[in-house]
């Protein structure tokens, strides 16, 4: 039962996570935008400052979901903590990428952020693991 619920809180708080962070950043385009606008050379950065804003922020939000999971689960091998981890990544982003790939393909870009996803969520768990391992002695 405590891994269910490790996994069911884990998930959630990565959607609900994402989901306020990207409201959040729906008013950071707009004002760029807008910027834009006045700005020309800054319609032509779009694209990476998309990237570059929305990678580092899926990484720590997949992280701190990692951490949560192990934390709940409070399992304490390597393969248990990877496992409970490693089962909320593919949850929350094979949600996302289903819902983005409704009628297109995958991309290179898409095969990146399900790797950066997985591995910062195993690596939240572990990360945890560690801590708890320090803790203990």
């Amino acid at each position: 039962m405590r891994s269910i619920k490790a996994i069911v809180i884990g998930s959630l708080f990565v959607v609900v996570a994402l989901l306020m962070l990207q409201l959040a950043y729906v008013f950071i385009a707009v004002g760029y935008n807008a910027l834009a606008t006045d700005f020309p050379f800054l319609k032509d950065i779009s694209g990476i400052f998309r990237y570059l804003l929305a990678l580092p922020i899926l990484v720590v939000v997949m992280f701190i979901g990692g951490y949560i999971t192990a934390d709940i689960a409070n399992e304490h091998t390597n393969i248990k903590v990877w496992f409970h981890c490693f089962t909320v990544g593919f949850i929350t982003v094979g949600g996302m990428m289903y819902s983005a790939l409704q009628n297109s393909s995958l991309t290179l870009m898409g095969i990146v952020v399900i790797i950066l996803a997985l591995s910062a969520s195993s690596a939240g768990g572990f990360s945890w693991l560690r801590d708890y391992r320090d803790k203990s002695g």
